[in-house]
């Protein structure tokens, strides 16, 4: 009943982490197939440094470039389905992961009671 207890508290924390790093590699993945190789930020003119989205053309009165909203592109199918079956392969790689770490947090409560165990037994 313990180790049942232990499993399923250290295989929720491998889960969570596994499922934030899943999250921020997919997130970064989306990013990465929305945007391309564009740089994010262009630095122009040397006497005043104007923070403006590349491809956007030269502010004409120091004022905001005058730059189209960016089209929010729908990430592709595949990514999200490869996305959903690693999350789907890490609910047992998880549970694994968490009965082999309780069973190692549990080893030497094992090895004291074995030893109180064979104490008691050959006590006169």
């Amino acid at each position: 009943m313990t180790r049942l207890r232990l499993t399923c508290l250290y295989g929720g924390g491998f889960m969570m982490a596994g499922t934030a790093l899943l999250a921020v590699v997919h997130l970064l993945a989306v990013q990465a197939v929305s945007r391309g190789n564009d740089p994010v930020f262009e630095l122009r003119s040397e006497s005043a440094i104007v923070l403006a989205p590349a491809g956007c053309p030269e502010p004409s009165d120091r004022g905001r470039a005058p730059c189209p909203a960016p089209v929010p592109q729908q990430p592709q199918d595949t990514l999200v389905a490869s996305t959903a079956l690693v999350l789907a392969a890490l609910v047992p790689l998880s549970a694994a992961a968490g009965y082999v770490t309780a069973g190692y947090a549990l080893s030497p409560l094992r090895r004291m009671t074995h030893s109180a165990r064979r104490a008691f037994s050959e006590s006169p």
